[in-house]
């Protein structure tokens, strides 16, 4: 059994480890709420905009949409290229661990592929796994929707270069305040779902519909980005909140543990203690009276 000592250490080194994990669930929980609250202020913006441009898509001639390369992919093409978003830190359970499965789900299927990555951690787990990183790049917390539209240009560019006949992309997805699921979305070619589609003749459209999907197409493509990033980064920070919440209550537990082993001892040192002092003190009284 461990001495008196030794358990007042741990509990002391334990009680300043519980500490930090509080402290950094704080913070994680500060991240959290402001990246939930950008996540709420794009996601109405991006419905409505896929809205529009299903509508709009839907009223032009089938024929008409051959016109717009970015919803279709090249016949050149082979390769498919990956797009892989999140696990910039560790402390965050097994969110990096689901991306990489994924990952090597995908690569299995498509083992040509390109991969690039956004988030330092998962882009040093993937390197050692010997995947094909083109490029890797830190997840900056602080997204500005200018440089998601850098890289929503560039992904495109390479598209209609036809390096690739497929975009993919793959990240965590936040579900509710303690779930998040991993996800796999074709980015390009640019997929719509036209149920629910309405019929615009009814209205007055300038200066054509062909003209406003043109420049729609690479608008609606760069906020569906600008959304899926904040959805990896506010499940990271989920995810690590979580995680640092439960290490701080398995904290609490073994500080509960080792407190009542410390008192046990205690109790059985004064308790030695006060059986010695009676003995002394009998022993002493009877050699008086001899």
């Amino acid at each position: 059994m461990l001495s008196k000592q030794k358990i007042k250490r741990q509990i002391n080194n334990i009680t300043h480890i519980a500490e930090m994990l509080y402290s950094t669930e704080l913070v994680g929980a500060s991240r959290l709420r402001r990246s939930q609250a950008r996540l709420k202020e794009v996601t109405p913006y991006s419905d409505v905009i896929e809205v529009l441009l299903r509508d709009l898509l839907n009223g032009i001639d089938r024929e008409k949409l051959a016109e717009y390369p970015l919803l279709w992919a090249p016949v050149e093409a082979i390769r498919k290229l990956l797009i892989v978003i999140g696990g910039e830190r560790g402390l965050c359970g097994g969110y990096i661990g689901s991306l990489v499965k994924m990952c090597e789900q995908f690569v299995s299927n498509n083992p040509e592929s390109d991969i690039i990555v956004y988030g330092s951690r998962t882009g040093k787990m993937l390197l050692r796994r010997g995947y094909n990183i083109i490029e890797s790049y830190p997840l900056n917390p602080l997204l500005t929707f200018d440089n998601i539209e850098a890289i929503s240009n560039d992904i495109q560019k390479r598209f209609l270069n036809n390096r690739y006949r497929e975009v993919d992309i793959i990240y965590i997805s936040p579900q509710s305040a303690l779930l998040s699921i991993p996800k796999e979305t074709v980015f390009l070619p640019l997929e719509i779902s036209y149920k629910g589609a309405k019929n615009i003749e009814e209205y007055i459209i300038e200066p054509s519909a062909e003209i406003i999907v043109k420049s729609l197409i690479p608008m609606a493509l760069t906020v569906r980005l600008y959304r899926i990033f904040l959805e990896a980064v506010t499940s990271e920070y989920s995810a690590r909140r979580i995680a640092m919440h439960q290490a701080y209550e398995n904290a609490k537990e073994m500080l509960e543990r080792l407190n009542i082993t410390y008192q046990k001892l205690r109790q059985n040192e004064i308790t030695t203690e006060i059986i010695e002092v009676s003995s002394s003190k009998m022993a002493l009284e009877e050699g008086y009276h001899e």
